[in-house]
């Protein structure tokens, strides 16, 4: 009886335990080999802009400024051209464009959600 009493035990605080699963993406997510970017524009204004971007990369988040604008200068910005995320490293910048991303080492992700 003993032994039915624990392993009861047993079973219930294994029941008890969180269960660990993907979060659903809630941001546009962006694919490179094993490389997961997904973005999500921080309290976005009327307009679609935002003056912060939470930046998740492999599933680890942080968050950074936008600029949009071509960097200050006075040239034309490239075809579908949306914002830059000022992030770290290989993310600083990260070139946000129509259906893809561009990092500071001009790799390019792809849409995939």
């Amino acid at each position: 009886m003993s032994y039915m009493i624990k392993t009861l035990a047993a079973l219930i605080a294994v029941l008890s335990l969180p269960v660990s699963a993907m979060e659903k993406p809630e941001g546009l997510v962006y694919c490179k080999g094993k490389t997961v970017v997904e973005y999500q524009l921080v309290n976005p204004e009327k307009d679609g802009t935002a003056s912060d971007v939470d930046l998740t990369v492999n599933g680890k988040t942080a968050r950074f400024m936008t600029a949009y604008s071509w960097f200050g200068s006075n040239r034309v910005p490239p075809k579908g051209f949306k914002f830059a995320i000022l992030g770290e490293k290989q993310f600083d910048p990260l070139l946000v464009f129509d259906g893809y991303l561009i990092d500071a080492k001009k790799v390019k992700y792809r849409k995939c959600n």
